[in-house]
């Protein structure tokens, strides 16, 4: 029998219907080496025991592993779809192919009913929903996993829409994110090839993205401040916030008639420039990430519309990227670098910016990193959508980063996706359109707005905040030190690396002997109450049941060990 420290922790029990449905989904699109090798196939329905669950089934011939998981990652609802696409973002840690399958996952359910909705709505709001509204649309404009979008027109006259989170939504999605926390717990405890994934911090990671974006308050001021970044602005339209019919599960917005930006013939048949909305969308784009430092990181054509007259919107704010002031110093010298061909300034601001390891040879790793840039990136300079694949640059950059073992922050992941994203929407639109021309304007004024002495006086300043922290804290932490020293009361962690496979199976072995034991003792005790069981029918049914019991259970014993391979 396998241990499985699950069960140590209370809570697992709660969640043991969910574990079976997730390992169910997993073996039925043939994923069980992910169950075998996570020490979950105690929850595999009994039809599996008899075999290996990494047996091959017939569907798996004719579609891959990533694009399996990206299924099963879809069937098991709002919290995987929202993990799989945040791992599409982790291109440093999870392989291509999978970053590829995950970036297609499908965010799409069947609505839930129109007076549930008017329910939440009427909750939130504390106000029938008549008093609201003059007209609320009970179709849908979209579904989605955790919410859906009503269209209603307030009494004032103005067009709005309702977002309306799903009911029993959070519920699930704390559930499944206790879920995924003892499967990272797993992961880091039993397959020390992943340990280079950091399992526990990236469900952390995406636990708070996952909460940010269940918030629509949150939603709200990531528009309003959309809506103060391009005030005035003819290229992006952002929609008006509605805040005080605004609250954590409804978020109330200006309607935007409009064509989606995949739309092409509706964008012709509307007599609109699509070369001029390529130039558009891409002064949007290097405004929010060269200027800003606050971009749209999910600008699918779903969120992004164009108007009558040509002008860009969002509709859609729940996904955004921020952009550190350190980093935001660096972009632009590094998009001005890369534009003028200047490879050691890029490498030295890779050095500059903590990107390389300590533990790397800086003499010899500037020497590769330039040849490796020349080499990479000379050759697409200059030129143009339609010469290039889409997701080039962004694939050749993640390269080089993942050849020379480069720690680069999550923020530049969702700026490198938010180009590929960008670049497939204007690549239709205007496939002659030079991505670097539009770019080096911005760049510049970055450098002219963040000039050296500029910088140089924010880090400063950062700097002095830091040593006061420190000089302030430091009294306490020794007079805490000392204290503990007097009363002798200091704690030595020590941690030994390489023993988790050996106590892994110490742990097989010990739960094994206890289970035999357990067995004997039962067949022990139902056999000294034979001949007391002759002449009372309870003894005797009491002697057969457990008989029956232990042969189970020495079945269920000898199972294991067989299927574990080691008699």
């Amino acid at each position: 029998m396998k241990p499985l420290g699950l069960f140590q922790i209370r809570r697992t029990y709660r969640n043991l219907g969910r574990f079976r449905d997730i390992v169910n989904v997993f073996l039925g699109h043939g994923l069980g080496q992910i169950i075998e090798g996570l020490e979950l196939d105690q929850f595999a329905p009994i039809r599996w025991w008899y075999k290996p669950l990494h047996i091959r089934l017939e569907r798996e011939e004719a579609v891959s592993l990533p694009e399996r998981l990206r299924i099963a990652f879809e069937e098991l609802g709002p919290t995987f779809i929202k993990f799989g696409q945040l791992l599409s973002t982790r291109p440093d840690i999870v392989p291509h192919d999978y970053v590829k399958a995950f970036d297609s996952l499908l965010d799409q359910v069947p609505p839930f009913s129109s007076e549930r909705a008017r329910e939440i709505v009427e909750a939130e709001l504390q106000a029938p929903l008549s008093e609201l509204v003059a007209v609320f649309d009970d179709t849908p404009l979209a579904a989605a996993s955790i919410a859906q979008v009503h269209r209603a027109t307030l009494w004032t006259g103005e067009e709005v829409v309702f977002k309306v989170r799903r009911p029993g939504i959070q519920e699930v999605i704390e559930q499944d994110l206790d879920i995924l926390r003892r499967l990272a717990d797993l992961i880091e405890r039993y397959v020390p090839d992943l340990a280079f994934l950091n399992a526990v911090a990236l469900v952390e990671e995406f636990k708070q993205v996952i909460e940010e974006e269940m918030d629509f308050l949150r939603e709200a001021e990531n528009a309003s401040r959309f809506r103060a970044n391009f005030e005035g602005s003819q290229d992006l339209y952002v929609p008006k916030i509605f805040l005080h019919l605004t609250t954590e599960k409804v978020l109330v917005m200006e309607y935007i008639e409009g064509t989606r930006i995949d739309e092409l013939d509706r964008l012709r048949e509307s007599g609109l420039d699509l070369r001029k909305i390529a130039r558009r969308g891409s002064d949007v784009l290097f405004k929010m990430i060269l200027t800003d430092g606050f971009f749209h990181a999910d600008p699918h054509a779903g969120n992004f519309l164009v108007l009558n007259n040509g002008q860009l919107a969002f509709v859609d704010f729940g996904v955004v990227g921020r952009i550190r002031e350190d980093l935001l110093d660096a972009m632009g010298s590094t998009f001005l670098a890369l534009l003028n061909r200047d490879y050691d300034a890029l490498t030295r601001q890779s050095v500059n910016l903590g990107f390389v390891p300590d533990s790397v040879d800086l003499e010899r790793y500037r020497q590769e990193m330039r040849a490796d840039l020349e080499k990479t990136i000379e050759p697409l300079v200059g030129r143009k959508l339609s010469q290039m694949p889409p997701m080039v640059y962004v694939e050749r950059v993640m390269g080089l980063a993942l050849k020379h073992h480069l720690r680069l922050p999550r923020e530049l992941f969702l700026v490198g996706k938010c180009l590929v994203l960008f670049e497939g929407l204007f690549r239709r639109l205007s496939p002659e359109l030079d991505f670097f021309a539009i770019a080096r304007p911005y760049a510049r004024r970055l450098i002219t707005q963040r000039s050296i002495i500029g910088t140089f006086t924010r880090k400063l300043r950062r700097e002095a905040m830091d040593l006061i922290d420190v000089a302030t804290s430091l009294p306490g932490e020794i007079y805490l030190a000392l204290r503990k020293l007097t009363r002798n009361d200091i704690q030595v962690k020590l941690h030994l690396m390489g023993l988790d496979p050996y106590v892994r199976r110490l742990d097989r072995a010990s739960n094994r002997l206890t289970f035999a034991v357990i067995i004997s003792a039962i067949i022990v005790g139902s056999s000294i109450i034979i001949p007391a069981a002759r002449d009372t029918a309870a003894l005797q049914w009491l002697v057969v049941g457990g008989f029956v019991v232990a042969v189970l259970l020495a079945l269920w014993l000898i199972v294991g060990i067989m299927r574990s391979g080691m008699l």
